[in-house]
């Protein structure tokens, strides 16, 4: 009897779940999941923003207030949410925020403490909610905005005598271009990535713009009735919009300012403009260029090959050999003689193929570096309406017994890593070389083209046995068969999936 008792006293500890504890426990916590920033100019007010954006995988309720002690700071409770696993310490731009940290404060709330190089008032900052979007892909935010009305791009205009020539309040016979500064910003409302330019002038000028795709995709901005001034002619751009921005003096009161772009924008994503000075506010006459990062297109994929336009990029040429081999077979000839097999293959089938080139020469020039370079190679598929894009490589390595067939993709749409495959499975099939897998990578040809592509490296020009059937007429039939069978089993694998994306 007493067993009996114990055995039923036991069950029922280790099974009984106090009220409520089942329910809680089975539902997953609302946490915070990312934490980024990101500085911008008020092309209105001339203050400089900060914009703090939290990802959080569910509501939650907020509230903030500024505080001066230990140090100036803002502190937003998030009422609702874990701290996950977040950066708990971001430093910021120093101008603005010094520095975002995050303090548990109790279960499902946390403390989000924004501390600030100096005190500011109520009106420089916002905090607000953005409500999840499924089809979007769009969480729910918390956003914090701050600014501080005294953080001026210029000098206050209430101290004339010290401000700089360039700002003088008397107009400057001269016309020059002062001063260039950029900024990368995420739009809250739809997602886009934006880059915003602004380049001030001490004078009026004209502005007209245009898009290029050769060498490369660039826009070109015309700046007329200004001469460049001291601003710096070259600047590399830390941005997904744009690569590099350089300034040109192309006649008497003329500027052309060039930004390389890694894709093609269309006329619906950039805006050139001007803005008037401001004496009061202390405010130059400005030139403004805002770039939109494009988004990837829709395909619609039909099943075969007919009227397909397929671009195909033999690697290297010209001045560039490509990697060379211990019997010295140069990567350039055979990636090249390849690629005319597949360029065969594909039109015999009703495909429409462009080569980045069809001789031993570069792409863009032989005095082009390699960005330029590749760039004029994107650029040849993004100005058309290419279906697919397929680079074609011999890997190389130091140790000569290295061997086998691989292919890289980057992940811009669900169709790159379905064209890798393919492009795989067929050159292992038709060649039977090791395979060496298909893998992510962020090649600048695979990555800055807009639609499907995928790099090949066809086997290993440094291994004495593979560079032997790498200079075989037989063996890169093979392959390109090879090529070509996985472009064929593409379109109908995606067909069969939809074909869109």
């Amino acid at each position: 009897m007493l067993c009996r008792f114990l055995s039923t006293l036991l069950i029922i500890l280790l099974f009984h779940v106090p009220t409520g504890f089942a329910a809680r426990s089975l539902l997953p916590a609302t946490e915070l999941t990312d934490v980024r920033w990101a500085s911008h100019v008020d092309s209105d007010t001339g203050n400089q923003k900060v914009r703090l954006v939290v990802d959080v995988t569910g509501n939650v309720d907020i509230d903030s207030k500024v505080d001066e002690k230990p140090v100036p700071r803002i502190v937003v409770n998030i009422k609702g949410a874990d701290i996950g696993k977040i950066n708990t310490n971001v430093p910021v731009d120093g101008a603005i925020v010094d520095k975002v940290k995050f303090h548990k404060t109790g279960s499902g709330s946390t403390q989000m403490v924004i501390e600030l190089p100096k005190m500011i008032k109520g009106q420089d900052y916002r905090v607000f909610t953005l409500k999840s979007n499924p089809e979007a892909n769009k969480p729910f935010r918390v956003v914090v905005d701050v600014h501080n009305s005294k953080t001026k791009l210029m000098a206050l205009v209430a101290d004339k005598e010290n401000l700089p020539q360039k700002y003088s309040l008397v107009k400057n016979s001269s016309r020059q271009l002062t001063k260039f500064i950029w900024a990368n910003h995420i739009d809250i409302a739809n997602g886009d990535e934006k880059l915003r330019m602004v380049l001030e002038s001490t004078d009026t000028v004209k502005v007209d713009s245009t898009v290029s795709v050769v060498p490369f995709p660039r826009l070109i901005v015309n700046i007329k009735g200004a001469d460049l001034g001291n601003i710096q002619k070259t600047l590399e751009l830390d941005s997904n919009v744009a690569d590099k921005v350089e300034f040109f003096q192309r006649g008497d009161k003329w500027v052309q300012m060039i930004i390389d772009l890694p894709v093609l924008v269309n006329s619906s994503d950039y805006k050139v403009f001007t803005l008037p000075s401001n004496a009061a506010a202390g405010r130059p006459f400005r030139v403004v260029a805002d770039i939109k990062k494009p988004k990837p297109l829709p395909f619609q994929f039909k099943p075969g090959l007919k009227n397909k336009l397929i671009v195909i990029d033999p690697g290297h040429g010209g001045v560039d050999p490509g990697a060379i081999g211990p019997a010295n077979t140069k990567e350039k000839t055979v990636t090249l003689q390849v690629a005319k097999e597949v360029q065969a293959l594909l039109e015999k089938a009703g495909a429409k193929v462009i080569m980045t080139r069809e001789k031993d020469t570069e792409v863009a020039s032989a005095e082009a570096n390699d960005a330029q370079e590749l760039g004029a190679r994107t650029a040849i598929a993004n100005s058309q309406k290419t279906d697919l894009f397929i680079s074609i490589h011999a890997n190389a390595f130091t140790r000569r017994a290295a061997g086998g067939t691989s292919t890289y993709y980057f992940p811009k749409s669900a169709y790159d890593i379905l064209l890798a495959r393919n492009l795989q499975a067929g050159m292992l099939a038709e060649a039977g070389l090791s395979d060496r897998g298909v893998h992510q990578a962020r090649f600048y040809v695979i990555k800055r083209t807009i639609m499907p592509a995928a790099l090949v490296e066809l086997a290993f020009i440094s291994n004495p046995e593979e560079e032997k059937l790498l200079n075989t007429p037989s063996f890169q039939k093979k392959l390109a068969q090879g090529i070509f069978q996985g472009i064929e089993s593409f379109f109908a694998q995606v067909t069969r999936l939809g074909g869109d994306s």
